[in-house]
């Protein structure tokens, strides 16, 4: 099928000597299909940018790669005409989203970058005199996701799809449809293959096999940025030796090592959680956490130890749900409420306790994740064992006037009297779904909306719909995706209690397409929905779940907007257009929707747990 790879090229001797070494292994036998393109960021921020960027373009061109060159857009950052003053923080973040996009539009799906031994150890010693430990000190990884570039589909950790089944709760509930849910995947991944290489290596492989390159004489001032003193300093040999570069080295691949052992006993202790529910429609998921005193070996390990296993642990589950991006929150902010999940190592009173034992426990917040405690009583008898420190997991709840809102402009085809034989044409043939790009919602949730042709219009007059009414510019519909709240549910209840009853399905159902979780209308009553949300999203549960709804053409009412509930899309749920809007005889509103990417290895550790 071919390797596609791209390059990220500044001209450097790195990037340069990197460009070189892929077109030797394209040109070798090595690897078969290998096909590289570079991408040359031009920054705009000075006006020889663009012609540094022409000529670095040109020596690749010379070695036989292809490029193209990226120009960043500054408008969103400079409203004023002049460059932000966190220059080099936008620059980064502009440069890995041109560079995402480009590898996306060209089906790239790993970018490499030629970060070099030096940069690993600069950046560590930076890191070091920052107050950095843990994970911070293992250097720069060979292999990560690009960064930057969160919520931009098929860039980060999106771009495809999969089927989750959680066979082993479902197989238990024998409901095995209602717990299949589309998971997010893909996105481009950031590799590394230099940095084992000093710099001089790489430099002097540019100048052996003639490969011209640009030096930055800005890079060696010590007194511009503290990365030039650390590289003045490493260069000079004046540093301690523990401080000096064979010693960072080593602290590096020590922390490294450190940080695989910390997740290999993660694993073992999320082996040691059970996975009681998990329903990610609502975003929830029931944990039992273990007590100390059953952890044998784990109890002859240091304190501070396992204290760190604990809360990355615990971040790895909360990252489930959590509406926020990975590794988002340090470990040291889940620290103080290990001990209150799992006891303490060194108090068997504490690490021993029984169902029978009336504990108080309170809910908490932690890593963007509301934990609630549940009673042995509200445990099914399934799921009940003879421990009871069971939680419910849920997304916090959101803070009021900061409600995450996603808003899609449908243009109704054929409303401005323009095109109408198109619009016609497109409403014939429902087959031709025109679906808005995917976007992210809170952080958990992808969605895409399309007005679609309906294929059962019972003989509507297509032109005379669409001609209706005032033509002086195209119609749209502007839909939201927000938060459901208490007020959107009296409106769907009554919606609800107002539907014919739901004929037989005689061909035994509709077809679903794979992204779509539909529910026809006409057979959910009011009383059916509240059952199902008391279930699946009880309490403060159902108001973190999404709502699509429909902003009403009268505009306001009362001199707030007017929106109407189109479906809980999550759950399954959906409700008729307004009889009083025209286009609802002649289009229907059909939205997709997949769950964030999640840590698969984490669910078959805990599903593991939950099957024993």
């Amino acid at each position: 099928m071919g390797i596609f790879a791209g390059l990220a090229v500044s001209g450097g001797a790195d990037s340069m000597a990197l460009a070189f070494l892929c077109k030797k292994l394209e040109r070798s036998l090595l690897l078969r299909g290998v096909t590289v393109t570079a991408f040359v960021v031009d920054h705009k921020a000075r006006e020889e940018s663009s012609r540094e960027a022409r000529t670095v373009a040109g020596w690749l061109e010379d070695v036989g790669i292809k490029s193209q060159i990226l120009e960043l857009e500054w408008s969103q950052y400079n409203g004023n005409g002049n460059l932000p003053t966190a220059f080099e923080t936008y620059a980064r973040r502009l440069r890995f989203q041109a560079l995402g996009t480009a590898c996306r539009e060209n089906h790239i799906e790993a970018l490499l970058m030629g970060h070099h031994q030096d940069d690993n150890v600069e950046t560590t010693l930076w890191r070091l005199s920052s107050g950095a430990r843990g994970a911070g000190l293992a250097g720069i990884p060979l292999l990560a996701n690009i960064p930057e570039c969160h919520g931009l589909y098929g860039v980060s950790e999106s771009g495809s799809s999969f089927v989750l089944r959680t066979t082993a709760l479902a197989m238990k509930k024998k409901k095995q449809s209602n717990y299949d849910t589309i998971i997010s995947t893909g996105g481009i991944l950031i590799y590394r293959p230099l940095l084992s290489f000093p710099k001089s290596s790489l430099v002097a492989t540019c100048q052996v096999n003639k490969i011209p390159f640009v030096s930055d004489p800005t890079n060696f001032d010590p007194t511009l940025t503290p990365r030039n003193a650390i590289r003045h300093l490493l260069s000079t040999g004046k540093l301690p030796r523990a401080l000096q570069k064979q010693s960072i080295l080593s602290l590096i691949r020590a922390s490294q090592d450190l940080l695989g052992k910390t997740t290999e006993e993660s694993n073992k202790f999320l082996r040691e959680c059970k996975l009681l529910d998990l329903n990610l429609q609502s975003g929830t998921v029931v944990v039992q956490f273990p007590r100390m005193i059953h952890l044998g070996v784990m109890l002859e390990k240091k304190e501070e130890k396992i204290r760190e296993i604990q809360s990355l642990t615990l971040r790895r589950i909360t990252e489930l749900i959590s509406p926020f991006p990975g590794n988002h929150f340090p470990l040291r902010s889940f620290e103080p409420f290990t001990e209150y999940l799992f006891g303490n190592s060194n108090n068997n009173n504490i690490g021993s306790m029984d169902v029978s034992e009336k504990t108080i426990r309170q809910a908490f917040t932690v890593g963007g994740v509301l934990f609630r405690p549940l009673k042995p009583e509200s445990i099914s008898e399934e799921k009940n064992t003879n421990n009871n420190n069971t939680w419910l997991l849920f997304r916090q709840p959101f803070m009021r006037n900061r409600l995450p809102i996603l808003r899609f402009d449908l243009e109704v085809p054929g409303s401005d009297g323009t095109g109408t034989t198109e619009a016609k044409a497109e409403a014939d043939n429902p087959m031709q779904t025109k679906y808005t790009p995917w976007t992210l919602w809170d952080n958990r949730y992808w969605f895409r909306v399309a007005l679609v042709g309906k294929s059962d219009r019972d003989g509507s007059n297509v032109e005379n719909i669409l001609k209706d009414g005032d033509q002086s510019e195209k119609k749209k519909i502007q839909l939201l995706v927000r938060p459901l709240q208490q007020s959107d549910l009296k409106k769907i209840y009554k919606t609800l209690d107002e539907l014919p009853a739901k004929k037989e399905d005689k061909h035994g159902g509709e077809h679903q397409s794979k992204h779509k979780h539909k529910l026809q209308h006409q057979g959910i009553l009011s009383t059916q929905l509240k059952a199902k949300l008391s279930r699946e999203a009880p309490g403060h549960v159902r108001f973190t779940i999404p709502i699509i709804a429909m902003v009403a053409a009268d505009s306001s009412i009362g001199g707030e907007i007017n929106e109407i509930p189109l479906a809980l899309p999550t759950m399954g749920l959906r409700l008729p257009l307004p009889q009083s809007l025209p286009y609802a005889r002649i289009y229907s509103i059909e939205w997709e929707w997949m769950y964030k990417m999640v840590d698969s290895e984490v669910l078959e550790l805990l599903e593991r747990s939950s099957e024993e």
